[in-house]
């Protein structure tokens, strides 16, 4: 196509200056030259030479016997050259613009006339270049035309042959594997998507026994935590039994150790379970809760928890929050374990600050506090499960849940967790955007 292109680039030019030759429109290159000559004998027998009819782009020197300059049409460059050509005969250098020398009774007249074709149309010989380079501007135009053209159909034929390969890519970085790869009808680009259809199906067959895996896994968890539940409650009962009864210093030092390892058995099964309701995703009971009266209720439980570390609550609610679908109970309970996080991080008698506020069609609640802020790590792994970044913390049964919990809560209701470090406090600041 590109060199069919270029030949009709070449062609169409041509042509147009063939028809405009046999229609008399332009002049043949020689034209000129055998005018000038016809028109030589005319001129030295006519007394006036504004008697005789010159040819379109014909100019002249007329020069006394002693070779002064009489009369011209000529200036610049051109007049010195037919001067020049006049006195030693010297030919002009440039091959579009001869000179013929004519002798008249008591003068001389130099004619310079144009090698080359050119309009018989008086505007068009003013207006245009010749045609010779008419003809080489267009078939640039043309050749630039083309190329650009071809160029345009060829990347658009490309990106439709690749379009395939960027829908499954795109599919792919949306995590989605269960999709047919499309073909291509260019043999390199067929081989890679062949290569890439052999991979995605590698990847999902590995993907889901990696899944099946961790599923099995989470299910043996959640089933060794329901099972634990039953002899942890006889060993919790009996030894409740036996605290009844009447002992010694010694035996009641075994029971109290008894009391308080079961006790924290309680715990980790109960981590042991939220892990697992937390991997699989927790059923949502969505209702409709008014925002202000739910933050109060938030109020009276972050206030009896700031009172253990006589800890000051600012509490700050916007107006007109309206209402919103939630699940009260988990949304509450990520709400808590973000407060009982700032609670757990500040110092005693400090300060934590929860402001709820509706914007552009969010709810925002921002709990902050007063201590030490995020680490760099923490800002970028405090969600993951089981992380520890600051080992500085009151509380002796931590294992690194509380944000996992409460991100993995706010996603399902198609929130949101924040993590960033007040400027106003240099603490941490979380924010839960529903």
């Amino acid at each position: 196509m590109l060199l069919i292109g270029l030949m009709g680039s070449a062609a169409v030019p041509f042509s147009l200056i063939l028809v405009g030759t046999s229609t008399g429109f332009i002049t043949y290159a020689d034209s000129s030259e055998r005018s000038v000559k016809n028109l030589a004998p005319i001129i030295a027998a006519t007394p006036d030479l504004t008697d005789v009819q010159l040819p379109i782009g014909c100019k002249y020197l007329i020069l006394d016997k002693n070779y002064q300059m009489r009369e011209t049409s000529l200036e610049g460059s051109d007049l010195d050259r037919a001067m020049e050509y006049a006195l030693s005969g010297k030919t002009n250098k440039n091959i579009h613009k001869q000179y013929l020398f004519v002798t008249r009774e008591d003068e001389y007249v130099v004619l310079q006339y144009y090698i080359g074709s050119q309009f018989i149309n008086e505007w068009f010989y003013h207006h245009f270049p010749s045609p010779e380079i008419l003809l080489s501007i267009l078939m640039g135009i043309n050749c630039i035309a083309v190329c650009v053209i071809l160029t345009a159909q060829f990347a658009k034929y490309m990106r439709t042959q690749l379009f395939p390969l960027f829908e499954a890519t795109e599919k792919v970085a949306e995590q989605n594997l269960d999709f047919e790869v499309g073909h291509s009808k260019i043999k390199e680009f067929e081989e890679v998507l062949h290569s890439f259809s052999d991979m995605k199906n590698n990847l999902k067959s590995s993907l889901e026994k990696q899944w099946r895996a961790e599923q099995l896994q989470r299910e043996q968890i959640a089933a060794l935590a329901h099972d634990l539940k039953t002899p942890l409650t006889v060993i919790q009962g009996n030894i409740d039994l036996i605290n009844e009864t009447e002992l010694d210093d010694e035996q009641r030092l075994y029971a109290g150790y008894i009391t308080e390892s079961s006790g924290q058995m309680g715990v980790y099964i109960r981590t042991l379970i939220d892990i697992s309701r937390t991997a699989a995703g927790y059923q949502l009971h969505l209702e409709e809760i008014d925002i202000a009266d739910y933050m109060e209720q938030i109020e009276a439980q972050a206030n009896s928890l700031c009172l253990t570390k006589e800890i000051c609550l600012h509490m700050e609610t916007g107006a007109d929050l309206g209402t919103f679908k939630a699940d009260k109970l988990l949304l509450e309970r990520a709400i808590m374990n973000v407060i009982g996080n700032a609670v757990d991080y500040s110092s005693s008698k400090g300060a934590v600050y929860v402001a709820a506020q509706k914007t552009d069609q969010f709810l925002q609640i921002s709990i902050t506090d007063e201590g030490s802020g995020f680490t760099p790590e923490a800002l970028h792994h405090a969600q993951d499960q089981f992380f520890m970044g600051n080992k500085s913390r009151t509380s002796t049964m931590h294992f690194g849940m509380g944000l996992y919990i409460t991100s993995s809560i706010i996603k399902q209701h198609n929130g949101q967790l924040i993590l960033k470090n007040s400027d106003m406090t240099k603490g941490a600041q979380v924010i839960i955007k529903i």
